[in-house]
């Protein structure tokens, strides 16, 4: 495919812009892309992509710490994109905590599930203790009420899942 722009050079370079829906595709040879400013230099790796690699200022680098648990160090992690052991966790936090805010795009609050029925164990406790407390405090209509509910909740069905809070 030749260069669109000089029409004589091979197409090195594919570009694909996307404006209101629209998608356009342009495709140049490496000294058209130079000459109209398009950025020629790409990351070597995707480990360079996500935490730098060497373009980041010297001053900036942190000192690559050795966990005490497993020996490995950041350094490690850049390149195999896996931890040693939990305690890497801690020894590398620092380091760690902006890789993570980065892929998460700010979502720092977990949007999981938890079984219905932990919530309905909790919620059974909650009135159960509040049960014994209103009969010790012989108000049986109270604590009528509170049977009833326990009962409600203990028929209620567990195969629905609930969304968790905050971690």
């Amino acid at each position: 495919m030749l260069c669109e722009i000089c029409r004589k050079n091979d197409a090195t370079m594919h570009f694909k812009q996307v404006f209101e829906g629209a998608v356009r595709e342009v495709h140049v040879c490496g000294e058209c892309a130079a000459e109209k400013g398009f950025d020629t230099h790409l990351p070597e790796s995707l480990a360079d992509f996500l935490f730098g690699g060497a373009q980041q200022p010297a001053e900036k680098i942190p000192e690559d710490r050795a966990c005490r648990i497993c020996g490995m160090r950041f350094s490690d992690f850049k390149k195999a994109s896996l931890l040693g052991c939990p305690n890497c966790y801690e020894t590398h936090a620092a380091e760690l905590v902006p890789v993570i805010r980065g892929m998460q795009r700010g979502m720092e609050e977990h949007k999981g599930k938890f079984p219905a029925s932990a919530r309905v164990t909790a919620e059974v406790e909650r009135l159960q203790k509040a049960l014994k407390e209103a009969v010790a405090a012989q108000n049986f209509e109270e604590a009528a009420r509170l049977r009833d509910q326990i009962r409600a909740a203990r028929e209620t069905p567990d195969a629905e899942q609930q969304p968790a809070g905050r971690c």
